[in-house]
């Protein structure tokens, strides 16, 4: 009898999606998906995980090597189909993964409920929604999870109406809003760039000078809270007084001036979260003279009005989330008038930080 060319049983690999993801991808996501058809592992939060390590793939793989296999394991975990706690560097340091599909159930004749799961296109439905790993991807994309929720229905209703089947809707979500994103952002960048229009004359600020409505609509679209864009115009007038340059692009120089101010301010100044009292050894966050820097004001400037700031709040014996916002709203709004006869200029300066907040809708 002639031995057979074959001599073990040929991998079988869907050729749609192999065209949906890449053959290789196919190939060692139907892998997967045998194994955990095996029953090895556990099911937990609706998903079925097994334990392996790189060197038992490779034996089960042998055309690949354990680099191969990572690069392959580490598209599918972009492409959003497979979850992996971590990979590890040791090749026999064994890790769990499991394919990003929650297992379903259907009940036999026995009444028992058996876990099925299937690598087959299938339709998008109509209450389809992202899954949790997704979102953290896009969130560590540095994509606003308001602006991916608010493009699911769009979606869903967009693959519905074409009535196509897919193997990985998850992946193709993730596609989609990346360059929904992408678009989105180009568009913010080009009516930034409309302001940046030049003037007939190049002219020092004036002292009433305002930022244009879209110069303000801008800023606001990219999610920066209002009063703070308000607070930042007078020490920009002030700064920009003092160096007494022209210029045809005050509103291009002030929407870059709050962006640069309001990245810093929601990296460091976030971490409050429970109401206190201010404390008689009260300092501001080392992370505040961050922020005046980049609005231009004087750390000395600043340091010199912590006594009156602790004397205030402490008479008040109030709670607030955020000392560090409150001191830097009244360093910012006694800087722009320094120069201003402040005259009982104290209570009201006082009175306007218990009226405003940046932080009201960042510290819940």
């Amino acid at each position: 009898m002639t031995e057979s060319l074959i001599p073990e049983r040929p991998v079988i690999v869907s050729p749609s999606l192999a065209a949906s993801i890449g053959l290789e991808e196919a190939i060692l996501l139907q892998h997967l998906e045998a194994v955990l058809a095996l029953g090895a592992g556990e099911t937990r939060d609706g998903y079925h995980w097994t334990s392996t390590q790189l060197s038992t793939l490779t034996e089960q793989l042998p055309f690949w090597t354990a680099a191969a296999l990572r690069r392959i394991l580490n598209n599918l975990i972009d492409l959003g189909m497979v979850l992996v706690q971590t990979i590890p560097n040791d090749e026999s340091q064994p890790f769990e993964l499991t394919i990003n599909q929650q297992v379903r159930y259907q009940k036999q004749q026995s009444h028992q409920s058996t876990a099925t799961s299937s690598l087959g296109a299938q339709r998008i439905a109509a209450n389809w929604r992202p899954d949790r790993a997704i979102l953290d991807q896009l969130n560590q994309q540095g994509i606003d999870l308001k602006f991916v929720e608010a493009n699911i229905d769009e979606f869903v209703f967009y693959w519905r109406e074409r009535n196509e089947a897919s193997h990985a809707w998850s992946s193709k979500f993730l596609q989609h809003i990346t360059r929904r994103w992408q678009t989105h952002q180009h568009h913010l960048q080009e009516a930034a760039a409309k302001l940046v229009k030049p003037a007939k004359h190049q002219t020092p600020i004036a002292k009433q000078w305002q930022p244009s409505p879209d110069a303000v609509e801008i800023l606001e679209r990219m999610g920066i809270n209002r009063n703070f864009i308000d607070d930042a115009v007078a020490e920009f007038i002030l700064y920009w007084q003092e160096r007494k340059e022209a210029q045809s692009t005050w509103n291009s120089k002030f929407v870059n001036h709050v962006k640069r101010q309001w990245a810093r301010f929601t990296h460091t100044l976030k971490h409050d979260t429970e109401p206190r009292p201010i404390t008689e050894q009260w300092k501001p966050d080392h992370e505040v003279f961050d922020v005046l820097t980049i609005a231009n004001i004087d750390s000395q400037f600043a340091r010199d009005l912590i006594p009156e700031f602790v004397l205030f709040w402490r008479d008040k014996n109030e709670l607030h989330h955020s000392w560090n916002t409150k001191f830097l709203q009244h360093v910012k709004y006694r800087w722009a008038r320094r120069n201003e006869n402040q005259a009982g200029a104290k209570g009201d300066t006082f009175e306007r930080l218990t009226d405003r907040s940046w932080a009201a809708d960042l510290i819940n």
